[in-house]
């Protein structure tokens, strides 16, 4: 697929990335190489126009966030046009991103706030706030989200360096908190259905499979991560709640998962973690597709706190996810997790998320899992 499908246009001496109609998989990449190569040319401020922009997965995602992040710590920033009621604009939204990157209705609105520099960084490095947050990305230490100050998290999605800076974020960004009741549902309610779209993919479409079980893993995780960030306390809860031996199961089965992320993070191709040979004339359903052993991965260039969590997810993807299929897992995780986020309290007014809908895996079985073709 040509690269020249993202058009770029100077406007004041800013670079405007005119997005495709989708970015996914296939196109993530070409997006990545352009902001990357304008970042490099000294433009620290440019635009990506996605007034066309009908459909953007998590690998398009996980690019704009690193430009924005690349961006930011120039003193530049990454800025989006997203028209209001778009699909777009709508992910944006559930996923919270909107409160990360600036988004402008219009391109004029967008190009208006630009630096008198054309994007260009005045400064000869980064400013200081970045360069701690830059610190806390390398070092065996993470800078405190509200406070700042230097402390070695205990656990992967820490932010805060005390429940008391997590507690006074929370109060000065919760904002409406029916509308952050309703953007958690949204997102657990998009997990779920990318989970069961799976079980109408068919392993011919070796893409297009490969692509929506990515979405799912990235759906997932996220909602993992954002009970464990900002409802730690019930998400403990529902985990104490299982048995022994199926707390193990859930919480090995999640950290799993955060090693398939963190795989297709580092430009690795899901093929190269899911079996996809085998599979009988009567089962075309990628749900019957099973995770296999990988060799350890290469960590010499994280800390040694961040080698020690990838290890144990390598670990966890070792035990509870080769050999078994993709609808086993995903049932697992999304069961758990959609029947946490139930357990919140709902501000009066919103609407409970909806039942993901499972089957037993086995006669007599309690365990969910979705329905493997």
């Amino acid at each position: 697929m040509s690269v020249t499908r993202y058009r770029v246009q100077m406007a004041g001496g800013v670079p405007v990335v005119t997005a495709p109609a989708e970015i996914d998989m296939t196109t993530a990449g070409q997006l990545r190489a352009i902001l990357l190569q304008w970042h490099t040319r000294g433009h620290v401020t440019v635009v990506v126009d996605m007034t066309g922009t009908q459909f953007c997965d998590s690998a398009g995602l996980r690019e704009l966030v690193r430009a924005h992040k690349r961006a930011r710590a120039e003193g530049g920033e990454l800025r989006l046009v997203l028209p209001v009621g778009g699909a777009v604009r709508r992910v944006f939204t559930v996923t919270g991103l909107d409160r990360l990157i600036p988004h402008f209705t219009v391109l004029e609105q967008a190009l208006a706030q630009v630096p008198a520099n054309g994007g260009r960084s005045r400064s000869s490095g980064p400013r200081l706030g970045s360069q701690v947050r830059e610190r806390g990305a390398v070092a065996d230490g993470r800078a405190c989200e509200r406070c700042g100050v230097a402390f070695v998290p205990q656990r992967e999605h820490a932010r805060f360096c005390s429940t008391g800076c997590r507690a006074a974020w929370n109060r000065e960004h919760m904002g409406d908190p029916a509308v952050e009741a309703s953007a958690l549902q949204w997102s657990v309610t998009a997990m779920s259905e990318a989970a069961g779209r799976l079980a109408g993919v068919r392993v011919w479409d070796r893409p297009r499979a490969l692509a929506a079980i990515g979405e799912a893993v990235w759906w997932i995780t996220m909602v993992d991560a954002t009970l464990v960030r900002h409802h730690l306390r019930v998400y403990d809860v529902a985990m104490a709640a299982q048995a022994p031996a199926e707390r193990r199961l859930i919480e090995e089965t999640l950290a799993g998962l955060r090693f398939v992320r963190n795989w297709m993070g580092r430009q690795a191709g899901l093929d190269e973690v899911i079996e996809t040979s085998g599979m009988s004339a009567g089962n075309r359903g990628v749900t019957g597709w099973t995770w296999k052993g990988v060799p350890e991965p290469v960590l010499t260039s994280l800390p040694p706190r961040g080698q020690a969590w990838e290890i144990a997810r390598y670990q966890a993807y070792q035990a509870c996810l080769v050999g078994h299929t993709i609808g086993q897992t995903f049932g697992r995780a999304v069961t758990f997790l959609t029947l946490t986020a139930r357990t919140l309290p709902q501000p009066r007014g919103s609407a409970r998320t909806r039942d993901v809908e499972t089957v037993p895996s086995q006669p007599g079985s309690k365990r969910p899992y979705l329905n493997a073709q």
